[in-house]
């Protein structure tokens, strides 16, 4: 029986990042952006061999109608501006809305969020990474308490300042076991950190104490809001130490009752701990679980197990899709793609399991692809 055709059902994209402003580029550059992998041999020597490239470069000589050969690809690509080559790619993806981290790649080299919506003609939203704000304000006041001030304050009326979600990147600086420390250790950990900015007029802030202060400050701003909070878990570059990214780790603070009214995404599929995201997204009535489809780079079998695993374990109504999409557009359009056909390949074989019926499945689908982000971000959530 062939699968579900889910092509009509348009996605939010719960989670995902801007394009570079530059878009006309080699085959080498093109491949550093399909690892997470920094080291230039990936991109020179292995990158070509991984499965999802493969696969890639099938789709997209579809789709600019040229062989299968990076070099022409490439040429595809290039002849048109970056307008022209988001419109053709949103438009095929059925892209409804993007809702973007804009801190990363550095906003400096990127399409802003207002561009992204107007190039792709569709709705862009954007979070609010929490240590990137850390950061800025650490850099900018040398006082502590003022630090906490400006921090708190920067976190109100969020909708009024255009935002529809926060972000932590944590598991990437200090680890996803966020704690309760004491004021002395946390303005200790601070003085360290100014002393690096003034050592080196910058900051990569990694203090966990400090770190784990602000972030139960902005838990309980987001938590008086209704605000949903992002974590990054399980997946990533060279820089993240992935075993304190296992989403078990969040227990203590998935605990907190007063923090029940912030609904959290674990991102990546919290991959490889999969099974274990999904488990919290069964548990916990405010955790809900991102499907990515770009990011990341794993093949269809992985995809298929992962999207097995979420709603094998997790409610339909827990389950929310995007791309991790960066860089290239064609990123955004590529999870579109490979999230439509593997969702309706696992729910197909759930009605031929006799699980669910084919309205069943039609509906978990419009749940996952559209509908739970819709609730999440932009209907007003006034109980969890």
């Amino acid at each position: 029986m062939a699968n579900l055709d889910l092509s009509s059902i348009a996605v939010i994209d719960q989670h995902c990042h801007a394009i570079v402003r530059e878009q006309r580029m080699d085959v080498v550059r093109f491949r550093s952006y399909c690892t997470e992998a920094t080291h230039p041999d990936f991109a020179h020597l292995h990158v070509p061999n991984t499965v999802y490239y493969m696969w890639l470069l099938r789709q997209l000589a579809s789709f600019y109608q040229c062989p299968v050969d990076e070099q022409a690809i490439m040429r595809a690509r290039n002849s048109m501006s970056t307008g022209d080559l988001l419109r053709r790619l949103y438009r095929a993806a059925h892209i409804d809305t993007l809702i973007l981290d804009p801190a990363y790649p550095h906003p400096s080299d990127c399409y802003s969020v207002e561009q992204m919506g107007q190039a792709g003609r569709c709705r862009v939203a954007q979070m609010l990474r929490l240590e990137t704000l850390m950061e800025r304000i650490i850099i900018e006041q040398a006082d502590f308490e003022v630090v906490l001030a400006h921090f708190s304050s920067a976190l109100e009326n969020l909708r009024e300042r255009g935002y529809c979600a926060l972000k932590s990147i944590v598991a990437y600086r200090t680890g996803l076991a966020i704690s309760e420390w004491g004021k002395d250790l946390v303005v200790s950990a601070f003085k360290a950190t100014r002393a690096e900015v003034s050592r080196t007029g910058k900051l990569r802030i990694n203090q966990k104490p400090l770190i784990d202060y602000l972030l139960h400050i902005a838990f309980a701003r987001a938590s008086e809001q209704h605000i949903p909070v992002q974590f990054h878990t399980g997946y990533g570059d060279s820089d993240t130490d992935m075993r304190l990214g296992n989403p078990l780790h969040l227990r203590t603070v998935l605990e907190r009752r007063e923090y029940w009214t912030m609904p959290i995404i674990l991102l990546h599929e919290s991959y490889p701990y999969c099974q274990f995201g999904a488990y919290l997204a069964a548990v916990y009535p405010h955790v809900y679980f991102d499907l990515s489809y770009t990011i990341p780079f794993v093949d269809k079998l992985e995809m298929l197990a992962f999207t097995r695993q979420a709603l094998g374990v997790a409610p339909a109504s827990k389950l929310v899709y995007s791309s991790d999409g960066i860089n290239v557009p064609e990123m955004h359009w590529a999870a579109a793609l490979r999230g439509r056909q593997i969702l309706a390949q696992v729910l197909q074989e759930m009605i031929d399991a006799d699980e669910i019926d084919e309205a069943q499945a039609y509906a978990i689908a419009r749940r996952i692809l559209y509908e739970n982000a819709h609730a999440l971000y932009f209907e007003s959530i006034t109980s969890v």
